[in-house]
């Protein structure tokens, strides 16, 4: 694989994706994050067949569980973008031709450069 730029920052990008994700491994808000979702759920049906009061009492809960929940959606949002995007530009960085790999020549006793030439030169002529 060739290494350029792009591909180490796509590298990065996910690395820091991942940490983001699985930061502190605190996954604790998935749980009312689900029974906020399930109580606006109810509560938008509720209110809908015409129990308008339970229909939002259960919808106001649920809607306060998910608020709650906010910055702990945003982390992972942010993360899968961050995911989504490192993998892209790895992907897309890997097809360039402007590679930083290394390839050096062999070096062999018939390889000899403009300095050789002339130091060969410089010492027919002594």
């Amino acid at each position: 694989m060739n290494i350029n730029v792009k591909t180490a920052g796509g590298f990065l990008l996910i690395v820091f994706g991942i940490s983001v994700f699985f930061g502190g491994g605190n996954f604790a808000f998935i749980i009312p994050l689900a029974i906020g979702g399930l109580l606006l759920y109810a509560g938008i049906k509720r209110f809908a067949k015409g129990k308008t009061v339970t229909g939002i009492i259960f919808g106001g809960i649920g809607a306060m569980m998910l608020v709650s929940s906010l910055p702990f959606l945003v982390g992972i949002a942010l993360a899968a973008v961050m995911v989504y995007f490192g993998w892209k530009m790895m992907k897309n960085g890997s097809d360039e031709s402007r590679t930083a790999s290394f390839d050096p020549e062999p070096a062999s006793a018939a390889y000899e450069s403009n300095f050789d030439a002339e130091w060969e030169e410089f010492l027919k002529k002594k």
